[in-house]
């Protein structure tokens, strides 16, 4: 068993390697969303160096649209966050933007939820997330924006007005002098191991990359959930990403 002082040590010595590598990198690999995964994947490939008020929730890019537009005025406004059912347990959702123009998974389409923080009645956890939207905002004009971010598969979606809704977000976290990407993937399940692949292609200005799957990245198993089933693709993604 490791001792108590050496975790605190490695975990100090592991958040000053990242903020160094914060402070001089050009590029910031961030998630928006859909869910978790993209966190999960920008971590463990080791191009995390943030967490955004994105990482760790259910959203899609209309509600941060609509956050940005807004200038995250009411976005941890306890009058407009409530407690609602997630299978057995209660979650806080956000629920001043749900009008939306397309269409999403129907877990994404509940208002933004805060999936692992009760910003209700945890002030800590509020400020946390405050901290987040300041810390990612600042790097706007400072630092070239990867915008990952995960479609979770829907068969209703417009596809176009999806990637044009990802073109208004990046143009956002873009100056005149450093222009940002947005990186969208998304799935779609297939019955034969022989039709698994990785399309990638540039639409409307935004990278996009379809994985042709057996399962939904999804459930209990985590190996599924976290899209490890599909590691060889989603490191053929990142290698593309890494190169733009």
């Amino acid at each position: 068993m490791t001792h108590p002082s050496i975790k605190r040590f490695r975990t100090i010595l592991f958040k000053t390697k990242r903020k160094v590598k914060l402070a001089l990198s050009k590029k910031l690999y961030v998630s928006f969303g859909e869910n978790c995964l993209t966190d999960n994947i920008l971590e463990r490939h080791g191009l995390k160096l943030l967490t955004t008020p994105f990482s760790h929730a259910r959203s899609n890019v209309e509600y941060i649209l609509n956050l940005e537009a807004d200038d995250y005025k009411d976005f941890l406004n306890l009058d407009h966050i409530a407690y609602e059912k997630l299978n057995k347990s209660n979650v806080p959702r956000l629920k001043k933007y749900n009008v939306v123009h397309n269409e999403y998974n129907r877990l994404h389409l509940n208002g933004f939820e805060f999936t692992h923080h009760d910003v209700i009645k945890d002030e800590k956890a509020r400020s946390k997330i405050e901290n987040r939207v300041h810390t990612l905002r600042s790097f706007i004009g400072r630092k070239k924006f990867m915008i990952f971010y995960h479609h979770r598969l829907s068969p209703n979606t417009n596809m176009d007005a999806l990637l044009q809704d990802l073109t208004t977000l990046k143009e956002g976290y873009s100056t005149s002098r450093i222009r940002s990407e947005a990186i969208c993937f998304t799935q779609r399940i297939i019955q034969s191991k022989e039709d698994r692949k990785l399309s990638y292609s540039k639409r409307d200005g935004v990278h996009f990359f379809l994985f042709d799957t057996l399962s939904i990245w999804e459930g209990d198993d985590d190996n599924l959930l976290w899209a490890r089933c599909d590691e060889d693709l989603i490191t053929e993604m990142v290698d593309i990403v890494k190169k733009i």
